[in-house]
């Protein structure tokens, strides 16, 4: 394998001229590139003899090829700016942790056809007690004066059969209109129910993502320590690190001093 003896770019040939930087190698004879006799070890190669015309210097690569630490310097940006980025869109996002339930367990419960229908069912049997007791009363009053026994025990009879057939209506209104309105009433108290279940269980596992964006928002300000050295606090923002990069990417500044003195 061939290597140039400026830039250290792979070559297909030992002599000829670098796809990378245009450098004219010389041929087997050449002392850069280790071929021949008493050649010595040229600016781009490492430092042990026996590898000569293998392995590139990394050190001899940055000083002959300046875009290599332009190129890093970039990348390493890049890296910050997108940390910022994303912690940017985070800290709108997150919410405090204590909005949310802890657990998923919810309180709601539905309720049977009982809980709603209770009050009907007593109330039916006192309603035809009440009606019943009244129509003998006023049956019993009614006929205070008469005094033909068997008239005014027929008539108690029939007001008596009246009114006990009068308190069987109400109940049964009673029993009927309990039904109906017991029926409604669960099913809309367990729809709300359901409902509200819902909502906590979706709030719980909206709490489990907001507390894996705050975990991720803690591990990039962490790693973003590495790199605030490289930028002034005052330019610490995805907006400013684009522009500074864009700066650098058109070679009209080599560091991110000279790229903040052009903005």
């Amino acid at each position: 394998m061939n290597f140039c003896k400026k830039c250290g770019a792979v070559m297909a040939f030992a002599s000829g001229i670098c796809t990378r930087c245009g450098t004219q190698n010389g041929g087997a004879g050449d002392s850069s590139t280790g071929g021949g006799f008493g050649a010595g070890v040229g600016p781009a190669w490492g430092r042990n003899p026996g590898m000569q015309g293998r392995i590139p210097d990394p050190a001899a690569t940055v000083a002959n090829n300046p875009d290599y630490a332009r190129n890093d310097l970039i990348r390493t940006l890049e890296k910050y700016k997108s940390l910022l980025a994303e912690c940017e869109e985070l800290k709108g996002m997150i919410k405090p942790q204590s909005s949310f339930p802890t657990s998923e367990q919810t309180d709601f419960k539905k309720r049977s056809f009982i809980k709603f229908f209770w009050p009907f069912l007593v109330a039916a049997p006192v309603a035809y007690y009440v009606v019943y007791l009244l129509s003998t009363f006023i049956a019993v009053f009614s006929l205070r004066d008469v005094v033909d026994s068997d008239y005014m025990s027929r008539t108690a009879m029939t007001d008596t059969l009246m009114g006990m057939i009068v308190a069987l209506i109400i109940a049964g209104a009673i029993i009927f209109f309990g039904v109906k309105v017991s029926k409604r009433k669960q099913a809309d108290f367990n729809r709300n129910a359901e409902y509200m279940n819902r909502e906590a269980s979706e709030r719980y596992q909206k709490g489990l993502q907001n507390q894996r964006m705050i975990t991720l928002y803690q591990e990039n300000q962490n790693e973003m320590r590495l790199y605030e050295k490289f930028v002034p606090e005052k330019y610490r923002t995805a907006a400013q690190l684009e522009a500074i990069i864009e700066i650098i990417k058109d070679k009209r500044a080599d560091t991110v001093e000279d790229a903040i003195e052009l903005l």
